[in-house]
């Protein structure tokens, strides 16, 4: 699935300043046989731009290791990773400098590997994961306008309270450059911190079944449901199945109809779900995606990790 990559026309630039000290640069979103992905500039060294998946549903960012290899980036220790029903091995890399179209990144290290979708022509080059996105405390994500706003420059990381998680909505409400005046319906996220393990989670309710915990994942172009969840909440079947390409694997999965399903005060659109093997669904696990496809049907999404609040429009 190759989706549209942005334009290398701006360079290393691209961002442009808004009041308050927010920060508006621009992405590619791109709509292929329904799955949706969004991607955007990165320079590293200066050298660049490279393509690079928005990925809220990744804990670390990742670069293609023939990239990685190019830009003669040092190594570190080998790592291993898990995607949905997956694991991979890679090394650890050193990126002293780098930016997003224009908007510097704290230097840090990246997980390097070659992944599925990722590093071959026509292709991104990597993954701006939450590792990255949670510096920036909330960000504004623009589906119809093609925009990714930041509140401000990218901080420290957000220091983890007693547990490892902001269980939100906590603190005052993201800046006016990124609610734009716009109410959108605010959903409480468990914004989870510990060590490696960065994401987004809200609770996901098929009709009358109980809630459980879906991570909110740009990165992955289709929502997903864990396929042990299908019968226990009356998923209904279709003859329909999906190819999907995972952080570690490519697989083909059959679609199942959603139903009604809901986050706390909302009602999702109703679609096709990838019924996927996510491993164990239980106290902490993860039991499905909010995928960008039903994130795009609200036009905007804020992404508020030092609140623990998800904004849509």
């Amino acid at each position: 699935m190759n989706f549209a990559l942005p334009s290398k026309a701006a360079g290393c630039g691209g961002t442009t300043a808004l009041a308050g000290g927010a920060e508006r640069i621009p992405i590619t979103v791109s709509t292929v046989a329904g799955q949706v992905g969004e991607t955007v500039n990165v320079c590293i060294g200066g050298k660049g731009p490279f393509p690079f998946i928005i990925d809220t549903g990744a804990a670390v960012s990742f670069i293609d290791t023939r990239l990685a290899d190019r830009l003669d980036l040092a190594e570190g220790s080998p790592i291993k990773y898990s995607g949905f029903g997956c694991t991979g091995t890679g090394q650890i890399v050193a990126v002293p400098s780098w930016s997003v179209s224009g908007v510097a990144l704290a230097p840090q290290t990246l997980g390097a590997a070659e992944q599925p979708g990722v590093g071959a022509a026509g292709q991104p080059d990597g993954l701006l994961g939450s590792d990255v996105l949670s510096r920036f405390g909330s960000m504004r994500l623009d589906f119809k306008a093609q925009t990714l706003t930041f509140e401000g420059p990218q901080g420290a990381a957000i220091m983890p309270p007693v547990g490892g998680e902001v269980q939100g909505p906590t603190g005052p409400l993201p800046p006016t450059a990124l609610t734009h005046g716009q109410r959108g319906t605010t959903v409480p996220l468990t914004v989870v911190l510990t060590p490696g393990n960065i994401s987004l989670n809200v609770p996901v309710r098929f009709g009358n079944a109980p809630a459980q915990d879906f991570v909110v994942d740009t990165g992955s172009s289709q929502s997903l449901v864990a396929n042990v969840v299908v019968p226990s909440a009356h998923l209904a079947h279709s003859d329909l199945a999906q190819r999907q390409d995972t952080a570690c694997s490519i697989i083909t999965v059959p679609l199942v109809h959603s139903g009604h399903w809901s986050l706390p005060g909302l009602t999702l659109h109703p679609q096709l779900l990838a019924a996927a093997n996510l491993g164990p669904v239980g106290p902490g696990g993860i039991a499905g995606a909010v995928g960008s496809d039903q994130l795009k049907r609200f036009g905007w999404v804020i992404f508020d990790y030092s609140g623990g609040r998800l904004v849509l429009g």
